[in-house]
C-alpha cells in the first residue's frame, strides 16, 4: 500500500475518533486534506515513538554489550594477572627449590670431603706407625705380599732388610722411656732419609726393630743400602735434652731371587738370621743370609 493512501486512512480514523461532528460538516476537499495532514503528523508521531523505542532498546542492548566488553577486559587483566602472579610464584618456587639444591649439594660436597679426610685419616692411622711415622707392621704383611708376588710375577729380586738398635734397653733404663722413644723417631728420620727410590718402604716392625723393602734390588745393592745407613748413624749422635747418647745399629739383609719352595717368610726369616748373626758378632754391623735352592 502506498504511503499516501496509509496516510489518508490514518487522517480519517482519527479525525473520527477526536472530533466526529467537525469531521462531518466539512466539505469533502477539505476533509482529504485535513486527514492526510492528521494521517501524516500521528505517522510521524508513531515513527518517531518507534524510533525512540528502538533507539532506546539498542541503547540498553550496547551499554550491556559494552558492559559485558568492560567485564571481559577486566576478567582478562585479572586472569592476565593471576597468571603473571602464578608464573612468577612459580619461579620464585624453582628459583627456592634450586637454591635448596644447590645448599643441599654443597652441604653433601662438605660431608663427603669431611668423610673422605675421616677415611684418608683412618686408612693413614691404620698403615702408619702413630710414633715414629713410618708404616706399620699391618702394612708390612700387605706389602710383602704384594712384592712378593710383582717379583716373581717380573722375575726379579726383591731385597729385605732388618734394622735394630743396639742395647736400646740401656736408653730406656738410663734415661727413661721418653727418651727411648726419641731414639726412636730419630732413627726413623734418617732411614726416611737413606731410601733413594719412590718403591723403597721403610717400616717399624715392632720395638726397636725397622724393616725395608727393596723391590728390583740386588744382594750387593741391599747390602750397601744397609751398610750407608749404618755407617751414617756410627758418625750420628743422638742427643736427649743436651745429653750425647752414642747409637749404633745392626743390621741383617736377605734377597730373593725365584728360588723355589721360597715364600715371605722364608725372606723375612732370612734377613732375621742374618740380624742375629750381626748381632752375635758383637753388633754395629751389617750381615746377609742367602738363600739356597
Amino acid at each position: 500500500m502506498k504511503p499516501i493512501v496509509i496516510a489518508k486512512v490514518t487522517g480519517y480514523v482519527s479525525l473520527l475518533m477526536l472530533y466526529t461532528p467537525a469531521s462531518m460538516a466539512m466539505t469533502y476537499e477539505a476533509a482529504e486534506h485535513l486527514c492526510f495532514g492528521m494521517g501524516f503528523f500521528l505517522a510521524s508521531v508513531i515513527t518517531g515513538l518507534i524510533f525512540c523505542y528502538l533507539s532506546r532498546h539498542f541503547h540498553k542492548k550496547y551499554q550491556k554489550m559494552l558492559l559485558r566488553v568492560k567485564l571481559a577486559k577486566n576478567n582478562s587483566k585479572i586472569a592476565e594477572q593471576a597468571m603473571q602472579s602464578l608464573a612468577q610464584e612459580q619461579q620464585d618456587s624453582q628459583d627456592l627449590l634450586e637454591e635448596r639444591v644447590q645448599e643441599r649439594t654443597l652441604e653433601l660436597n662438605i660431608a663427603l670431603q669431611e668423610l673422605e679426610s675421616a677415611n684418608q685419616e683412618l686408612e693413614r692411622k691404620n698403615v702408619l706407625d702413630e710414633l715414629t711415622g713410618l708404616h706399620n707392621r699391618r702394612h708390612y704383611d700387605q706389602k710383602i705380599l704384594a712384592e712378593y708376588r710383582r717379583s716373581r710375577r717380573n722375575l726379579t729380586p726383591l731385597s729385605l732388610v732388618l734394622i735394630d738398635i743396639d742395647h736400646f734397653k740401656l736408653v730406656n733404663d738410663n734415661y727413661g722411656h721418653l727418651a727411648g722413644d726419641q731414639c726412636l723417631i730419630w732413627l726413623a728420620k734418617h732411614i726416611k732419609q737413606s731410601l733413594k727410590r719412590s718403591a723403597d718402604i721403610a717400616f717399624r716392625y715392632g720395638g726397636e726393630e725397622f724393616c725395608l723393602i727393596l723391590p728390583n734390588t740386588e744382594v750387593e745393592g741391599a747390602l750397601l743400602m744397609a751398610e750407608q745407613l749404618r755407617l751414617l748413624l756410627n758418625e750420628q749422635v743422638f742427643i736427649f735434652q743436651e745429653i750425647e747418647i752414642a747409637l749404633t745399629i745392626s743390621c741383617g739383609t736377605c734377597t730373593y731371587q725365584q728360588e723355589v719352595d721360597v715364600g715371605p717368610e722364608q725372606i723375612f726369616s732370612g734377613a732375621d738370621k742374618a740380624l742375629y748373626q750381626a748381632k752375635h758378632n758383637g753388633r754395629n754391623q751389617t750381615q746377609q743370609y742367602i738363600l739356597t735352592e
